[in-house]
């Protein structure tokens, strides 16, 4: 979306200013907004909320007619994006007027009003952290008051707090950062996604969903994954839905190597789907890789749901000196783009890959944070370095496929 340049050199460092953190100068004035008063443009993605998106386009009108500070419009650039899921709704909240938001269908299905779920998310984007009161015209009181509320209009103090936010220095506070769950008894829920990563933007064939954890066909009938993933009765191979599609096969035995976490399943039939090849080396320090997993997309442990579609990241391998207790020979140091995205809670055992030829291969496999914080993407991870036990891999497994 073009941008008007201000005409003068104040305005232009203001308007960069508001951009780095997720809000624009607004070229027009809401009704009821100071006279001489910068509005600050919030732009949302609401394209993949489905059913749902109706009701955050009525959220963002009804926190309009309430603040003057900042308005909520959809379009691009987006810094606020929402999606669906079947968990708890939720927001992760990077900035003030950044974040992910998810409609949790969990939340519906027991009744809850859809707007007051919009118009409570919205608010933490906007900076309101949980003010769990019980009281219905507290539109940030969550799951707290009855089910029977439908209230989705901010008061006039979370309104004032807004205006406030955004009319200073746009900072926003330690409580309102990070993640938000609608229901306080589901926070410490989580199915292990890739934090700051995207959907899957292919059908990759060869992931396997192995039940709270990411694995990788490596042969029609064994998928590769983490050594400290337990052994599930069965597996989805073929799809990056962990829900649907694929097949559906038993687990007949395991194998962990004896040094690195890494632990190799036996299918108990072949399944169809082409398998990942594993090079013969790994990469250099600054190959261009990618992970893809479905763990957390936030970055604290029981933040959220695990993500129907897996996600990915695009990343590069880093040298070993980034990651603390790695075994170089036979571990991969994996840099955490931009310093704030990489693997998380549940993509463990998930797979590293890098092109070669145009076709993917498996070099790695999801082990641990390499820098010992249980945040994740917080430093560089540490992956199974797949092809440096290539040869033990071929032994187990009876010959990879050429």
């Amino acid at each position: 979306m073009f941008i008007r340049k201000l005409s003068r050199a104040a305005g232009a460092t203001l308007a960069l200013a508001l951009s780095l953190v997720g809000v624009q100068a607004a070229t027009g004035t809401p009704a009821g907004a100071d006279v001489g008063a910068t509005v600050r443009t919030v732009y949302y993605d609401a394209s993949r909320a489905g059913e749902f998106k109706t009701n955050f386009d009525q959220a963002a009108a009804i926190w309009n007619s309430r603040v003057t500070n900042v308005r909520l419009q959809a379009g691009s650039p987006a810094t606020v994006t929402i999606r669906v899921d079947t968990g708890w709704p939720r927001a992760y909240v990077t900035g003030l007027g950044r974040g992910t938001i998810y409609m949790g269908w969990q939340a519906v299905n027991e009744g809850y009003d859809r707007t007051r779920i919009a118009a409570h998310e919205f608010g933490h984007i906007l900076g309101l952290p949980d003010r769990r009161t019980g009281l219905c015209s507290d539109l940030m009181s969550g799951s707290s008051a009855p089910i029977s509320c439908t209230n989705a209009y901010p008061n006039s103090t979370e309104a004032a707090q807004v205006n406030s936010l955004f009319a200073g220095s746009l900072a926003i506070s330690s409580a309102a950062l990070g993640a938000h769950v609608w229901n306080e008894e589901g926070e410490g829920d989580i199915s292990p996604l890739v934090v700051n990563g995207q959907p899957a933007t292919e059908n990759y064939p060869w992931m396997v969903y192995t039940s709270g954890c990411t694995g990788t066909l490596i042969k029609s009938n064994w998928v590769v994954t983490a050594k400290h993933c337990s052994t599930p009765s069965s597996v989805r191979v073929g799809s990056v839905n962990r829900t649907s599609g694929g097949t559906v096969v038993g687990v007949s035995r395991a194998v962990n190597h004896p040094t690195i976490d890494v632990k190799l399943f036996q299918l108990s039939s072949s399944v169809s789907y082409a398998p990942a090849p594993i090079p013969t080396t790994s990469g250099a320090v600054g190959t261009a890789t990618r992970i893809i997993g479905w763990g957390q997309t936030c970055p604290t442990r029981g933040c959220g749901s695990a993500p129907t579609i897996a996600h990915e990241l695009d990343t590069s391998i880093v040298s070993d000196s980034r990651c603390l207790g790695i075994n170089g020979p036979y571990e991969i140091c994996t840099n955490n783009t931009n310093g704030n995205a990489g693997a998380c809670y549940g993509d463990s055992g998930g797979p590293q890959v890098r092109k070669i030829n145009g076709v993917w291969n498996l070099i790695g496999a999801t082990s641990r944070a390499g820098n010992g914080s249980s945040t994740c993407a917080t430093g560089p991870s540490i992956y199974g370095d797949l092809p440096s036990i290539r040869t033990w891999i071929n032994t187990q497994v009876g010959g990879l496929p050429v």
